[in-house]
């Protein structure tokens, strides 16, 4: 805990010691913590009804389901990645280039796919990012080149590990 926090603490259990605060409004009440003072005024009241309903800006929703994307693609070229370094390692130790032809093609065949998933990742987050409401940040794109390399090298560092 800061400093300034123990500070405070410290004068609130004081104030509540002596009673000082006892009679202020809702004393003894839960705090109200839904009232958001960053909304501005005209918009609370259709903030409150949409959250009493639970709904949410589509912005949101949409914002989640790229995010959830963003998730499976990685797990997946994580997966991929690991998958194909060890198949290859294996095909070179065991000497079988046939087999090792084979993986490289499989593995170039899921880079061309996995870059193809992204752009299109890519086009929906634009139009996202086009629809978000001033002051909220813009996701950024995925580069999937970069991913691929990263993914690559996490996987080397693990390998070169447990030899």
């Amino acid at each position: 805990m800061q400093k300034w926090e123990k500070i405070v603490d410290h004068l609130l259990q004081e104030a509540i010691g002596n009673g000082d605060i006892s009679h202020l409004p809702g004393a003894g009440k839960p705090l109200r913590l839904d009232n958001n003072s960053h909304t501005p005024p005209e918009l609370r009241a259709a903030h409150k009804i949409l959250d009493d309903h639970n709904v949410i800006p589509d912005w949101i929703a949409d914002r989640e389901a790229l995010d959830q994307t963003e998730s499976k693609l990685w797990r997946r070229l994580l997966h991929k990645a690991a998958r194909y370094q060890a198949d290859r390692r294996a095909a070179i130790k065991a000497e079988r280039a046939k087999l090792e032809t084979k993986i490289e093609g499989d593995w170039k065949r899921f880079k061309s796919g996995f870059l193809e998933a992204t752009d299109r990742y890519n086009r929906a987050l634009l139009e996202h990012n086009l629809t978000l409401p001033q002051g909220i940040a813009h996701k950024p794109q995925l580069r999937g080149e970069e991913m691929i390399e990263r993914a690559l090298q996490a996987n080397a560092g693990k390998a070169d590990n447990t030899n």
